[in-house]
């Protein structure tokens, strides 16, 4: 009886193990939030190519992707020193942002180093 549980044991140990390597990895593998300077915007692909701030604002150093589900905050200043803080749907937001706009992005980085953007501020 004993080795029917011992073989048990390790029988339910292989079958979670090759589930577990049998099944595709869609994780993002970190976390990020940064500030960049927008150099391309792709608007049929959905996507800002973006570069650090301080780098070469011609040079796409990085592509961050929007997704139906990006929280984007445009903060608006009045004429009395406030400001209102304004939430954009990604095709709002794709058809004002240009070139050399400056962004704070949250999101998460994927396998080819691009960015899933979770929330942006500019």
């Amino acid at each position: 009886m004993r080795k029917f549980w011992i073989w048990s044991l390790l029988g339910a140990a292989l079958f979670l193990v090759w589930g577990v390597l049998s099944q595709p990895a869609q994780a993002q593998i970190l976390m990020v939030t940064g500030d960049y300077r927008v150099t391309a915007v792709d608007q049929a692909e959905q996507r800002l190519g973006i570069a650090l701030r301080d780098a070469d604002p011609n040079v796409t150093q990085n592509w961050v992707y929007l997704k139906y589900n990006t929280e984007i905050v445009r903060r608006v200043w009045l004429h009395n020193g406030s400001f209102k803080d304004q939430k954009l749907k990604w095709n709002e937001f794709l058809s004002i942002v240009k070139k050399g706009t400056l962004l704070r992005v949250h999101g998460g980085r994927d396998w080819d180093g691009s960015i899933d953007a979770k929330k942006i501020w500019f």
